[in-house]
């Protein structure tokens, strides 16, 4: 091997380190460079040329690499110079001064992202001398103007803003002879990792569509479970959002971005206790809400998990818990009016009593005038029709809501001439002239009307179909409507609850008489 004059070696010295500086700096501020440098670096002659054409290998490279690692790539190109370390070494002593250019690929299964060619960034190493390179000085590689990629998951890639899948990757540097363009590496150590990206929290409650009710208990709990695993040195924290959906919205998932939030909240737990120190829901409404997992070391480095740690956006009902009255009697029956009684919900703040004829599914339903208001427990109905059957229904207003599913009552008032009853038993045992088509069931408090204007209220019975047995209560007119007590068996009931056959037997009155 030649050996180069002093005169030359300075003259060479120099020349490498008027390209290296500029390339330094330029890599330093991470902007690309142009591959066609290199065509500017001059032919030496004489002993340099001589020394320039001779074969620099091998050159061993070695890649130290630092977790957590970045699923974003625009980050790679900003991490911290003590978090990835590149040691190249010349391993033939006799090379005096050697100049190489490095070319970085990144392999997984599915994506390669390379390099297309050599940097034409100068690195001068003697034989036996290892060079040390971090990553402040490798961050021109990974520029996203100096990179191609390829690979099944190329396409995924591009379109999710340069977020790399997950699966097992390995980094390595290949070095080449700057003047020949030939590869002098071999057989280079690369930097193992893996990336595993975290999936966003499970909601467990409130379930999707769930229907909450005010004033059941003194908080709403909101609980999530996570479903990332936080690399060392990373601290979760979660950011819950609610917002109210306004009526006839559809699109609140995927807009809800663009509602007006409710209340927002940061916390290091897995669940939140929305209690009456917060913004107030509104029965009536529906609500839209999300968790969002964070993870940032103390220097402000972000864990990647999907969907940008944001959970599913769900929705609850928020209702107001009104009660159907617990029971409503109908007593006092006459040929034209009644009287209704009920017991008290405790959320009741005012009631509507509704009535109509009986038998007449489209027939119109009438209001009671009066107001009843929290504290009322009965009503008359009056300017009844006599001989008639009615159903009435009472529903509760609450706060802010109304009661729902109220169950309707019948009752048939009284013929007009007052017809009494036999306090024995009273037959009734055919009427052919009236409709023939059985009733299907009989429940505590329906009302069977006989032909000659009596009311008999069922109390309990067995029997489907229109035949009955049991026991119930009807009012005398003649006694100060004094209720008395009946019982029946095997008696043929219509569907308009008129008695065709059978008897009804008279046993005491209801007071005891």
């Amino acid at each position: 091997m030649k050996t180069l004059s002093k005169t030359h070696k300075q003259s060479r010295l120099s020349f490498s380190l008027a390209i290296f500086r500029p390339l330094s700096q330029a890599w330093r501020t991470a902007a690309p460079l142009p591959f066609t440098f290199i065509l500017l670096v001059p032919a030496l002659s004489g002993a340099g040329a001589s020394l320039q054409g001779q074969t620099v290998s091998p050159v061993s490279s070695r890649v130290m690499l630092q977790a957590p690692y970045y699923y974003q790539w625009h980050q790679w190109s900003q991490m911290p110079d003590s978090r990835m370390h590149l040691y190249l070494r010349l391993l033939d002593t006799r090379v005096e001064n050697a100049t190489l250019f490095l070319r970085m690929r990144i392999v997984s299964d599915n994506l390669v992202i390379e390099n297309p060619r050599p940097l034409p960034m100068p690195i001068s190493i003697s034989g036996g001398e290892e060079v040390y390179l971090d990553a402040g000085m490798l961050a021109a590689y990974f520029l996203p103007a100096n990179v191609q990629t390829s690979g099944n998951a190329s396409r995924d890639f591009s379109l999710n803003g340069g977020v790399l899948p997950d699966g097992l990757y390995q980094l390595y540097f290949e070095a080449y002879e700057a003047r020949s363009g030939s590869k002098v590496s071999l057989n280079e150590m690369p930097a193992m990792f893996t990336l595993l990206a975290g999936e966003p929290p499970f909601i467990n409650s409130p379930a999707a569509n769930d229907t909450l009710y005010y004033n059941r208990q003194p908080s709403i709990r909101f609980q999530w479970t996570p479903r990332h695993i936080a690399a060392g040195g990373f601290q979760t924290e979660y950011n819950f959002e609610i917002a109210e959906i306004p009526e006839g919205v559809s699109a609140w998932e995927e807009y809800f971005h663009t509602l007006p939030l409710i209340h927002q909240e940061h916390t290091s737990q897995t669940y939140l206790d929305y209690g009456q120190s917060l913004p107030e829901l509104t029965p009536g409404s529906q609500y839209a809400f999300r968790i969002q997992a964070t993870g940032t070391t103390p220097d402000g480095e972000q864990l990647y998990i999907k969907n940008n740690g944001c959970s599913e956006v769900q929705r609850f009902y928020y209702e107001e818990h009104c009660p159907i009255v617990p029971q409503l009697r109908i007593e006092n029956i006459s040929s034209t009016r009644a009287v209704v009684r009920w017991t008290e919900p405790i959320e009741a703040r005012s009631y509507k009593l509704q009535y109509r004829k009986n038998g007449k599914p489209d027939a119109r339903w009438f209001t009671h005038g009066e107001e009843l208001m929290q504290g009322d427990t009965e009503a008359v109905l009056e300017d009844l029709e006599p001989s008639t059957g009615y159903e009435c229904k009472l529903s509760v207003q609450c706060a802010y809501s109304r009661s729902k599913n109220d169950i309707v009552y019948r009752f048939t008032t009284l013929s007009a001439d007052n017809a009494h009853l036999d306090c024995g038993n009273h037959p009734n045992s055919s009427n052919p002239d009236r409709d023939q088509t059985p009733l299907e069931s009989l429940r505590k408090f329906d009302q069977v009307r006989t032909a000659n204007g009596f009311v008999f209220e069922i109390e309990e019975a067995t029997g489907s179909d229109g035949m009955f047995s049991g026991s119930g209560y009807t009012h005398i007119p003649l006694l100060s409507n004094t209720g008395v007590k009946v019982k029946f068996k095997n008696v043929f009931i219509n569907k308009n609850y008129e008695l065709v056959s059978g008897t009804f037997t008279a046993e005491t009155d209801k007071g005891g008489l």
